[in-house]
């Protein structure tokens, strides 16, 4: 069984894919044609990776899409999950594919379908016909770190900390963060490190201001080894629902994850040592929740 997955979405949008794909390695021959660095990721569960970026792949949505210039791998399916109202992608991936059955589904489960979309992406690669099981995926990926192979011994006095996510609705203010970061919550931890990405540009301002003559360490933007690196290696991340966030839960690090303006219900990290903070405005509560896990 060899299937084309379709899904150029954001780091954590793209590795929801990954109970499914975990469950199923060892079944079907799976390509993944997505986006960096979410694909890097989850490359050790799929047979291939396509950089949606690159070669073209953005002319399947043209209405005639430059097909002899794609390198569509050979599969007997493909799964598209792109936003397609007007047919117009399946349209074009059926001008290119010829008989190949193509499976369109909508990147998100709709509103009122209240599940988490880890699941809702294996239900729909269930219908496609490939051998997943959505209810197991998911229980497998809540009680092991489904991108934990390998891991480095951690350090039992590290801490990570990223105050950011893709969206700034989802984010507390850098207050918040300050607060934290001064105050006793984090004092078993001998070091800090503030994990900053490219929408935290704000940041260095506040440090400058507010951290001077705190000891922490700041990384900015760190590369793919860096990064798992320092995730592998933490004994605690805190930080809000994000990309980041979903792959320090799948790493198998003890991961608090704190939700403000998104529902866990859909989106909570998976992996075998999370913590969801949801439903609470005072900060105070949510240091008091965050201190009590972590002298657990």
């Amino acid at each position: 069984m060899r299937a084309l997955i379709i899904r150029p979405s954001t780091l954590g949008d793209t590795l929801l894919l990954a109970p499914a794909l975990h469950q199923i390695a060892d079944k079907a021959k799976l390509t993944l044609l997505g986006r960096r660095p979410g694909i890097d990721f989850l490359n050790p569960l799929l047979r291939h990776c396509l950089d949606f970026e690159r070669e073209g792949w953005h002319s399947i949505f043209l209405e005639e899409p430059n097909c002899k210039d794609l390198p569509f791998p050979e599969v007997d399916r493909v799964i598209s999950f792109l936003s397609d109202h007007d047919g117009k992608v399946k349209k074009g991936l059926k001008v290119c594919l010829k008989d190949i059955p193509i499976f369109s589904f909508p990147p998100f489960p709709q509103r009122e379908e209240k599940i988490h979309v880890a699941l809702y992406l294996a239900s729909c690669l269930e219908k496609s016909g490939l051998p997943v099981n959505p209810d197991e995926a998911l229980e497998e990926a809540r009680r092991r770190p489904l991108l934990g192979k390998n891991k480095l011994s951690r350090s039992g006095s590290m801490v990570v900390l990223h105050p950011g996510s893709g969206s700034k609705k989802k984010n507390h203010p850098p207050e918040f963060w300050i607060d934290l970061i001064k105050g006793k919550e984090l004092g078993l931890f001998h070091k800090k490190i503030l994990l900053l990405g490219p929408a935290e540009e704000e940041w260095d301002q506040i440090i400058a201001k507010k951290l001077s003559g705190i000891e922490i360490e700041i990384i900015h933007s760190p590369n793919k080894d860096r990064l798992l690196s320092l995730l592998k290696k933490a004994s605690f991340y805190i930080g809000h629902d994000s990309g980041i966030t979903h792959l320090t839960a799948m790493l198998g690090t003890p991961t608090i994850c704190l939700f403000k303006n998104s529902d866990p219900l859909q989106w909570a990290p998976l992996g075998p040592d999370v913590t969801v903070i949801a439903g609470v405005k005072s900060p105070e509560i949510i240091y008091k929740k965050i201190k009590e896990k972590l002298q657990q």
